[in-house]
């Protein structure tokens, strides 16, 4: 019925700030931007950000408590957790370890959450 998830698409109230976090501090391949919309290439994904106005409740605390969110595969987690650092990026739930690998959680400007995901080695 569905052969792929066409994109993924991310609401903001300021397409300028969120296209410079997704390009410049994510490094996200930049695909196509107008006035009300942005799309960017992640490991062959499309990850779509669309300006909105005044249809966004006032940014929560913590991350959107029923929204979508992307997770990004992290290799290895720790060296692109210390690089986001720099950035000042503040983690939500800092690196934490399961059975099913190693996770950890930020927010865009906007408050959307997004999860950086290890798999667990293969050996392990």
């Amino acid at each position: 019925m569905f052969d792929k998830i066409a994109f993924v698409h991310y609401p903001t109230r300021n397409l300028e700030q969120a296209l410079k976090f997704y390009k410049d501090v994510l490094g996200f391949k930049l695909l196509v931007q107008n006035e009300e919309w942005v799309e960017f290439e992640v490991g062959g994904q499309r990850l779509a950000l669309r300006r909105q106005v005044n249809s966004i409740p006032p940014k929560p605390e913590g991350p959107h408590p029923n929204g979508a969110m992307i997770w990004l595969e992290a290799r290895p987690i720790e060296k692109i957790i210390e690089a986001l650092k720099v950035n000042k990026i503040i983690f939500i739930n800092g690196l934490e370890s399961f059975s099913y690998g190693k996770t950890a959680t930020f927010q865009d400007p906007d408050g959307n959450a997004i999860g950086l995901y290890e798999p667990p080695e293969k050996n392990a």
